[in-house]
């Protein structure tokens, strides 16, 4: 498991030392830069400050991640002669609310729905995590996710997941950016990223990866238990704890879990 915070201190002097209307980049793979540099092609996108969060089920380490930081700099600062710019890399995760999240009440879930998706909640998690932050800031959070990749089908990035988490994350106010929501092909961001960096490659791991698959790498899902997985768990709970952790971003487990237990 990876679990670092870059300093309590650090993260508030970066944050107050930003302008005000600095995006928040949600920043790990390879989507993720990619979509970075397309949503500064937007005029109101000058000034981005990319987080890195991880969930409590990855592993490996951060070397890859400060690495393609480093690159995304210099792309930047080439296409836009300093005019533009990517920020010091942070890092903020928060173990105790993945937990709640996709954690505590697996076996419940499963026994409601008949089914139960950690990449979904996770998705939705890394999204929620950065809305204090991004409330500081110019209210906007840029992801780099995409309803399609290529031949696959990724049960956390179909179009009705991707519809859950902007309608939690836009309930408060902030923006969720994504660039890269139709883009299709793995090649195309190849070509937005601008330097050597293969699809999947040179960012942590995590446990639950093709989880969703069966032996031969097809998705299984129902579309109708994911409906009610997505309304009746994903968007209450999410939204609740997201109150939770505006009103206090080192909110215990505990108080977590006691927030939501009147909606399961």
């Amino acid at each position: 498991m990876i679990y670092f915070n870059t300093e309590k201190d650090k993260i508030e002097s970066i944050v107050k030392s930003l302008p005000k209307d600095t995006a928040i980049g949600e920043f790990s793979g390879r989507d993720s830069a990619a979509a970075i540099i397309k949503a500064m092609e937007r005029g109101d996108i000058n000034d981005v400050l990319p987080v890195a969060s991880f969930a409590g089920t990855e592993y490996g380490n951060l070397d890859a991640i400060r690495e393609n930081h480093a690159l995304l700099v210099e792309q930047i600062d080439r296409m836009y002669g300093g005019r533009k710019k990517v920020h010091e890399l942070v890092v903020y995760s928060n173990p105790e609310l993945w937990s709640v999240i996709n954690g505590r009440f697996a076996t419940m879930l499963i026994g409601k729905f008949g089914f139960y998706n950690p990449c979904i909640g996770c998705h939705a998690y890394f999204h929620i995590l950065r809305i204090p932050m991004a409330l500081r800031l110019g209210r906007k959070i840029i992801a780099g996710e995409r309803e399609y990749h290529d031949n696959r089908i990724k049960v956390n990035q179909l179009p009705k997941s991707l519809d859950t988490y902007k309608r939690i994350v836009e309930s408060f106010g902030v923006e969720l950016v994504e660039p890269l929501r139709k883009i299709y092909s793995g090649d195309d961001i190849s070509q937005i990223i601008g330097w050597e960096w293969a699809e999947s490659s040179k960012h942590p791991e995590c446990v639950y990866s093709g989880n969703y698959n069966d032996a031969s790498g097809k998705a299984i899902f129902d579309e109708a238990q994911l409906d009610r997985f997505l309304e009746e768990y994903l968007y209450p709970v999410c939204t609740r704890l997201t109150e939770v952790i505006i009103k206090d971003e080192h909110a215990g487990k505990k108080e977590m879990i006691k927030a939501v237990e009147g909606l399961l």
